[in-house]
This record gives C-alpha cells, structure tokens and sequence, in this order.
C-alpha cells in the first residue's frame, strides 16, 4: 500500500472568524495542532501544514491566492508520485479518525481520488503526473471555480464515497464565532 502524508490546510484568511482559525484553543492546543493530531491518530506519520507557519513541515504557497488548490499545489510540489496526500481543513475539529481511515483504504483500493459525497473535505489525493498536470493547469487559469478541490476532484474522476449517517454531524466546519461554538457545544455533548 502506497505511504499516506496528511496535509493541513490552514491558509485562509478566517475573515468571518474575525481571527487566524489555525491558532483558535480547541483541547488546551492550537486548532492546527489538534488537526495534526487527528492525522496521526488516523495512522499518518508524516503531516505538513500549508499556510499556517507553525512548525518545521509548514509549506508556503507558491502559487498564493487560489484558495485550497494552492496549498494542495505546494505539498505536491514537495512530495514525491506514488504517495497518497490526505487533505483536511483545519476548521473541521469533530472530524473522526475512522473518517480519514476509510479515505486511505477506499484509495488503497480504488487507485483514484476519494472524497465523501457532499463534502469537498476531506479529500485523498493519489501523488502522480495526473494530479501535478491537472493542479498545474487549474492553477494557470482565470475562472476563480476552477480551484475549487470539487472541480480538481472531477477532473480526476474522483470516487465520492458515503458518509455514514452518524458521522455527518462530525463534519461541519467552523468559519464563525457560532460555528465555533457550536462545535464546543457538540464536543460537550450539550445541545
């Protein structure tokens, strides 16, 4: 089975945050570090960080100011084909290890992209020439849909899998002060 490296997108701007999500206190930890975290409980040993500038696997776009598609393009840039790259947002805190497990066993088998249905993110990406030419032309163009993950997804002819049920709730991102909270509130187990 192909080496999995898990990727932490925490570039963003966090403008309806109001503040860098990638450094939000979520566990006593910073947000960024928790995702790291959740990684290595998946069973990646290897995770880099784009965007963020924490730590010594912190990777700095590029190509900046394409969204998500920049810090996928500046881990590829950085990895060798044939691995896998696992690509998670750092504003998703209730994500389950057993999401990422399923990820990099459905693309064990499939050999493509795999990504749950309805959800761009969590996404695992097989490292190759398909995937570097692919973000490469995406990159090069003017129409802002074209780095959106889904279309880079596409692309690829991606296998979109299903989500159990119980895990949906699990897979909500946090961009304002309420998603915020009420991801606390749900790690809480309050409602």
């Amino acid at each position: 089975m192909a080496k999995t490296i898990g990727l932490v997108l925490a570039g963003g701007q966090s403008s309806r945050m109001g503040q860098d999500k990638a450094r939000l206190i979520w566990q006593n930890i910073p947000l960024y570090q928790h995702m790291q975290n959740l990684l290595y409980e998946s069973g990646i040993e290897e995770v880099l960080l784009s965007g963020a500038q924490c730590g010594s696997r912190a990777l700095v776009d590029k190509i900046p100011g394409k969204g998500p598609l920049s810090g996928v393009h500046a881990a590829i840039e950085s990895l060798s084909d044939g691995v896998n790259l696992l690509v998670v947002p750092v504003d998703m805190p209730l994500l389950p290890p057993e999401a990422c497990k399923k990820l990099v066993s459905s693309t064990a088998k499939q050999g493509r992209a795999v990504m749950f249905e309805a959800f761009s993110l969590p996404l695992i990406l097989p490292v190759n020439r398909q995937l570097r030419e692919t973000v490469k032309h995406a990159l090069s163009s003017q129409d802002h849909k074209d780095y959106s993950l889904r279309r880079l997804f596409d692309r690829l002819q991606g296998v979109a899998i299903s989500l159990p049920d119980e895990m949906e709730v699990q897979f909500q991102n946090t961009n304002t002060p309420d998603e915020w909270r009420r991801a606390h509130t749900a790690l809480s187990g309050e409602e």
